[in-house]
């Protein structure tokens, strides 16, 4: 693990790890209290985090108010996973997948809990996030790599690639239809569960899941219909939609920041 910098409020520790398939360097940036330098402080949980964007655009750096506030209840690992274009969407959840790998395997040097982790995003990282969820479930046991999902948490997730909700018509035209297109650029690519959540017919044994949306945002009918699959699926669901502002919830700026923030944390804590 190499590292820069420091672990603050927007000086984040710098780090990067190497994928198993290309050997291709990912950027991680990680916001924590402990910083991984106290032995003896509380190890806190720990989050893997997906920033926003519609697939095609967004940068690390964008979770960087949100990480942050997030850091005194958790270790906050973002992650510069690759955009669509060159790489296909299989491709892409597999790094976000060997993220959650890396942050688990370095979780007590960041001075975070290793049994308490959990994956979150926003946008089409809340599709990673989603996505992620999945794969755990399918690949992994105690015996074969120890991690142990305790959460996703889903903020304005994009996840059904035919756009055909009520709140999403009622944008008219959206960034999302060329994010998709993108993302997703052969119609077979659709039917996969790892690419489109909300399309997933196997939902059971997945982890408690927290779904955020807000009123007036065009993905709030396709995170809150997922939230319903979930739970149907017996799956533990919070839910919770925010007033209608402009802007993203995650931007610290936004009127209702505060409010996510604090439901994130209660989460956290309390994920069942």
């Amino acid at each position: 693990m190499s590292s820069t910098g420091t672990s603050s409020a927007f000086d984040p520790l710098t780090t990067s790890f190497k994928t198993s398939a290309e050997s291709r360097e990912i950027g991680l940036r990680v916001f924590g209290k402990n910083g991984g330098k106290s032995r003896t402080a509380e190890l806190l949980p720990l989050v893997v985090y997906f920033h926003g964007g519609f697939f095609t655009c967004g940068a690390v750096e964008d979770a960087d108010g949100i990480a942050s506030a997030l850091s005194e209840k958790a270790v906050v690992v973002a992650v510069d996973y690759p955009l669509a274009g060159d790489d296909s969407f299989l491709d892409i959840t597999e790094v976000a997948f060997e993220a959650l790998q890396w942050a688990y395997d370095h979780a007590d040097g960041l001075g975070a809990d290793g049994t308490r982790v959990m994956v979150a995003g926003d946008q089409a990282g809340g599709n990673l996030a989603a996505a992620v969820a999945m794969i755990a479930r399918d690949r992994l046991t105690p015996t074969t790599r120890g991690i142990c999902l305790k959460g996703q948490i889903l903020i304005t997730p994009m996840l059904d690639p035919t756009q055909s909700t009520k709140s999403m018509k009622a944008l008219g035209k959206c960034v999302c239809q060329e994010g998709w297109a993108a993302y997703l650029p052969s119609t077979s690519d659709a039917l996969h569960p790892y690419a489109a959540p909300a399309q997933s017919r196997r939902l059971s044994g997945l982890v408690p899941a927290l779904v955020i949306t807000a009123q007036n945002d065009a993905l709030r009918d396709e995170a809150e219909q997922y939230a319903s699959s979930l739970i149907a699926a017996g799956v533990p669901v919070q839910v919770r939609r925010f007033a209608a502002e402009s802007g993203q919830l995650v931007d610290p700026t936004h009127a209702s920041f505060s409010s996510v923030i604090s439901t994130i944390k209660q989460f956290i804590q309390d994920p069942a």
